[in-house]
């Protein structure tokens, strides 16, 4: 049965799409009651992605007998990240600076319908960035879901383990089974997916036919988000062809089809955490080196959000358009370092980006009502963004991986 369900997954899915679209449009109201499904589902996902983050990151640096080898590993995975980011965020600036799709668009008739006027202080305190990655309770923090600090606590206590490490052997041992065991667990949850694809998808359609205003908000937006994923694919394409091009055996085809269930999971989840697990697994099935995988994986999926960081520049420069604000180059540079910081900041789960706007948006002199604008397409958006992400998460393994055997 669980052989068939694999095989079959991707017919099942996109069945279970097509499904939820024509019963929303039927019986809208019917999803009220299932929403409890999704989120059962997301909430074991999320279960067992973070004691997969922790357990992955202390066995693979706690294995790394040679602190030579964590160093190259560890600067590797890094420079490959932050690149990432700022290939993104270019691309980003470069698409929105020569497409302009402001002319027809009316500012006021655009903002019209917002109502966000949170005038919250986006200062940046030092002392309380530190004072969070390095948490003084990890059980509070696993509590409340708060990534960076389990991965900020998983490194230095997996470096522990390497320098100490016939002392860990047995530490490493249950940290290793545990792994194991919530993998295992995680394998077993995926067989709700296809229902939870139901509830999701239908829950989406059946808000905005309900609400009546969907249509209206994206009249104004659908050459931005148009534009956006134009800018979205040259950054998927980029990755794609670099891994073809060096796993040559892979081939384009191939790689694709057995990345479908990332796909499906990042698009139901929304969620790079809850897509870790499969990523971990595919990668491997690549050919990606497992303690790059097991070291970097986790890492991508709490601060590597390239995508997310080129649609704050997008939006920034959408809005900044409409609104007769035409910043120059440094000015574009500082407006995308700050995206790349606070996109960093953001945690692998759904709907952050609305978090870092409110920070992107005040320095860029954008009126916070325009997060409101987003707010009714950024689910969608928000899919595809973590496909494109954990899609480039795991490609990043497999290049860094060349990088580590071309080094030794």
């Amino acid at each position: 049965m669980g052989k068939l369900f694999r095989e079959h997954q991707g017919k099942i899915v996109l069945a279970s799409v097509v499904f939820a679209f024509i019963i929303a449009l039927i019986i809208p109201k019917l999803f009220i009651h299932l929403e409890f499904i999704s989120s059962t589902f997301i909430n074991l996902l999320k279960l067992c992605a973070l004691p997969i983050v922790m357990t992955s990151l202390i066995v693979s640096i706690g294995n790394l007998k040679q602190i030579r080898e964590l160093k190259i590993v560890a600067r590797n995975s890094v420079v490959y990240i932050l690149c990432t980011e700022i290939i993104a965020v270019t691309i980003g600036l470069i698409v929105f600076n020569l497409v302009d799709i402001s002319g027809n668009i009316n500012a006021q008739s655009l903002l019209s319908a917002a109502k966000y006027t949170d005038s919250t202080s986006t200062a940046i305190n030092p002392a309380q960035i530190f004072n969070y990655l390095f948490t003084s309770n990890i059980f509070h923090s696993l509590v409340n879901f708060d990534v960076l600090p389990i991965v900020v606590f998983s490194i230095l206590f997996g470096i522990t383990c390497a320098l100490n490490h016939d002392k860990a052997i047995p530490v490493l041992n249950v940290m290793s089974s545990l792994r194991e065991m919530f993998l295992a667990l995680l394998n077993g949850v995926m067989y709700l997916a296809p229902l939870a694809i139901f509830v999701l998808v239908g829950n989406s359609v059946a808000e905005s036919y309900l609400s009546g205003s969907l249509g209206t908000n994206l009249l104004g937006l659908l050459k931005f988000v148009g534009l956006f994923f134009v800018g979205l694919f040259i950054h998927f394409l980029w990755q794609l062809i670099l891994v073809v091009f060096l796993y040559k055996k892979l081939g384009v085809r191939n790689l694709l089809q057995q990345s479908l269930p990332i796909f499906t999971t990042a698009f139901v989840t929304s969620s790079s955490l809850a897509t870790l697990p499969i990523a971990l697994e595919k990668a491997e099935q690549f050919g990606g080196d497992k303690k790059v995988i097991n070291f970097m994986l986790p890492i991508c999926a709490s601060m590597n959000f390239a995508s997310g960081m080129m649609y704050e520049i997008a939006a920034c420069l959408f809005f900044m358009h409409i609104l007769g604000i035409h910043p120059d180059i440094s000015q574009q540079l500082l407006l995308a370092l700050v995206c790349i910081l606070t996109g960093i900041a953001v945690g692998g789960i759904p709907e952050t980006s609305m978090v870092s706007f409110v920070t992107v948006f005040g320095m860029a002199g954008i009126p916070l009502s325009a997060i409101a604008i987003l707010m009714p397409l950024d689910r969608i958006v928000d899919r595809v963004r973590t496909m494109v992400n954990i899609f480039g998460n795991t490609c990043g393994t497999l290049i860094v991986s060349k990088t580590i055997r071309n080094a030794k």
